[in-house]
């Protein structure tokens, strides 16, 4: 400080008597980086590509979603009359087409088995909830936006673990491009030194004792000693007790009966379908009414059009443009009132829809000409709702209108959703009926009407429908109806189909249970404590049952020196995480997990605590105030049990200094070389038990 005074005065001097300290960084924040349903969290896709910290599930659920539902899981049931009595059987089979995104499902894991903070990196979305420069993933077809969610883990400081949920479900991928994104992920470990990548095996085989796939992993990982010492691999998967999660909506259901009944219930929910006063046709007319052309246009889409041009009740937008909150609550209850006939029209495409299909699949074994009939009719009729610009889409983009028009507050954001946005409420009721715009509807030419073909089509889906009574002869009347329909018809049925929906057991690969492990033990014991013999939560068993011969050739890979953690099943003491060695297993200096997580630790918290002395004086002042600050830190890892050592000064050393660590020269080049050396307790990884006779002496 200062100690020269000119002006007269009282003067404040604050003398330093505490020495700098060491702030341990957190040592398990992973990173999952993969593929989310959104990414969002005021505006839509403002969290795409973005690091982001989450410490549960309910935040990811918020900021990322969930799962994307599964829609191939197979369902049958069996009715058969066992003496006189009525017997039913369910059968709930895996899904035959798995989704292939896994985030979701690894951050339950991860959290199950004591997990804390994380970071989240989308590189995918799979949702609907995209912005404008978005497009949605259906599939993973290349790890290229993996490796690009990579990098942007590099910007930020915190992560110390690495992961990639989805690398097992790129479809198609090659092993060695697999392990080409570990090895970049290691790459990124070696240069930071702050963190350490988990590997998944690409697959397993279950029938092998010599699994190709982890020759697969020691061929084609990075063989130098310092890429391997930053990664640990796991092997095999897990098959574990989450809930897959499902569309119920599109889950056909197969229901073999003596009864054949199917068609029973088709022919009652026609009938509503159909029914002249009530049914879809009736709702039609509500839309759009048609008397002449040119001539009168009546319905709930011209009322809205007309609101928007009529110049004494509403917008005038044929003239000049006015508005006030009278004229846009009228205009909201017409918008309204068109959104429920909407809404009614959709309800009776889906019911149609599910109708059609039950009947194909009733008859499809009978005469499977009928069916081809029944499907090409329906794929007729839903060419008016489904694709860009049709009925469904138009009706969703009219909702989002809505909604935006309620909480428009200002003249120029209403005029902006009527006509002048890129999605409007002209441009979006023109797709429904195009026509001119007056201030009256009268002597009007209608160009383009979305529900003509409507009537017809359907009176054509009905007739092929009703051609399959009389022809079944073994399916019962839930046979080919979605999971949704059946809680209204056989609520019983049901909610036993779902209790054996959950009891589906689902495999995944273990990097993200042994993440959570990685952080429970941390928390629990310290990262000096390696993460072995520890217990699996959310496990029923690993894939493979690996015997003490088959892991002697994972753990002690004399080959090459690639250690393979196993994950083992043990009776008594449930599933174990059994191994703790890095892909470095040969070497002594880095074979543990623990050994350099914690250097990973203690390197990264020095690091930043020694960054308050850049550009203090390079002398003696400066020299002890750091080792003291640095002897101070790891005194207090060593009464933690981290460092091996009766006393403190063998368990670890702080050197600096001219002529100790440093030369006149290194001061001339603004040099502090600092040298620490630790001794870090390792794990007793084999414990020898040895016995002998002991001869008899009295």
């Amino acid at each position: 400080m200062a100690t020269t005074y000119k002006t007269p005065g009282v003067y404040i001097e604050e003398i330093v008597k505490f020495p700098p300290s060491v702030a341990q960084v957190e040592t398990a924040i992973p990173a999952f980086i993969g593929y989310t349903e959104k990414a969002t969290n005021k505006i839509k896709g403002d969290l795409k590509g973005i690091p982001t910290r989450i410490s549960s599930m309910l935040e990811y659920e918020t900021y990322f979603g969930f799962a994307k539902p599964e829609t191939t899981i197979r369902i049958s049931i069996d009715d058969v009359l066992v003496d006189g009595t009525e017997e039913r059987s369910i059968v709930v089979d895996q899904p035959t087409t798995k989704q292939p995104f896994l985030m979701y499902y690894s951050l339950q894991m991860y959290f199950a088995n004591g997990g804390g903070p994380c970071y989240i990196i989308s590189v995918g979305r799979y949702g609907d909830d995209l912005d404008a420069n978005d497009t949605q993933v259906t599939a993973i077809n290349n790890s290229t936006a993996l490796t690009n969610g990579l990098k942007d883990l590099e910007k930020v400081d915190e992560p110390t673990l690495i992961l990639f949920p989805d690398a097992t479900k790129v479809s198609s991928i090659t092993a060695t491009d697999f392990y080409s994104l570990y090895n970049s992920a290691l790459d990124q470990c070696k240069r930071l030194q702050d963190r350490f990548t988990l590997i998944d095996t690409l697959g397993y085989d279950a029938t092998s004792p010599t699994d190709t796939n982890l020759s697969d992993l020691r061929n084609n990982i990075s063989a130098e000693k310092d890429f391997a010492k930053y990664g640990a691999a796991y092997y095999p998967y897990l098959e574990t007790i989450l809930d897959y999660r499902f569309d119920p909506g599109k889950i056909t259901l197969n229901h073999y009966s003596y009864k054949a009944d199917a068609y029973q219930l088709i022919k009652i929910n026609i009938a509503k379908i159909e029914d002249p006063a009530t049914g879809m046709n009736a709702t039609v007319a509500k839309l759009v009414d048609l008397v002449t052309t040119p001539g009168n246009i009546a319905g709930d889409v011209s009322n809205v059009i007309l609101h928007m041009y009529d110049s004494a009740t509403g917008f005038d937008l044929g003239g000049t443009f006015n508005t006030t909150p009278a004229k846009k609550t009228a205009f909201l209850d017409t918008v309204n009132t068109l959104l429920t006939s909407l809404g009614e029209l959709a309800g009776f495409k889906e019911d149609l829809n599910d109708e059609a299909k039950a009947a194909s699949s009733t008859v499809e074994d009978e005469n499977p000409a009928i069916a081809a009939s029944i499907d090409s009719a329906l794929a007729t009729f839903n060419t008016d709702f489904e694709g860009t610009d049709k009925i469904d889409q138009v009706h969703a983009n009219l909702k989002e209108l809505n909604t935006k028009m309620k909480a428009a507050d200002t003249d120029t954001k209403i005029k902006n959703l009527l006509d002048v946005n890129a999605k409007n409420f002209h441009s979006e009721l023109q797709k429904l009926e195009a026509y001119t715009p007056l201030n009256t509807q009268a002597g009007i030419t209608s160009t383009h009407d979305a529900f003509a073909n409507i009537p017809a089509n359907l009176a054509s889906v009905l007739t092929e429908i009703k051609k399959v009574e009389g022809l079944d002869q073994n399916n019962g009347e839930l046979n080919g109806r979605t999971l949704s329909d059946v809680a209204a018809v056989d609520n019983a049925t049901y909610n036993k189909i779902l209790t054996e929906i959950a009891n589906l057991p689902m495999e995944l690969p273990p990097s993200s249970a042994i993440a959570g492990i990685y952080a429970r033990v941390d928390n629990d014991r310290g990262v000096w404590k390696a993460p072995a013999n520890v217990s699996l939560n959310y496990v029923i068993r690993p894939t493979v049952k690996i015997t003490n011969e088959q892991q002697d050739g994972l753990n002690v890979d004399t080959v090459a020196g690639k250690s393979i953690n196993a994950i083992r099943a043990f009776t008594g003491k449930g599933n174990l995480v059994w191994g703790a060695r890095t892909l470095a297993g040969n070497d002594k200096e880095w074979r543990y997990v623990s050994v350099r997580r914690f250097f990973n630790m203690a390197e990264e918290s020095i690091k930043k605590a020694t960054e308050q002395f850049v550009f203090e004086p390079n002398d003696m002042n400066t020299w002890v105030r750091v080792k003291a600050m640095i002897n101070n830190f790891l005194t207090l890892q060593w009464r933690a049990g981290a460092l091996a050592g009766s006393t403190p000064d063998k368990a670890f050393y702080v050197n600096v200094g001219l002529g100790e660590t440093m030369t006149a020269d290194d001061i001339l080049d603004g040099k502090m070389i600092i040298e620490v050396g630790m001794a870090v307790v390792r794990p007793a990884e084999f414990i020898i038990l040895r016995f002998s006779h002991k001869m008899q002496e009295a």
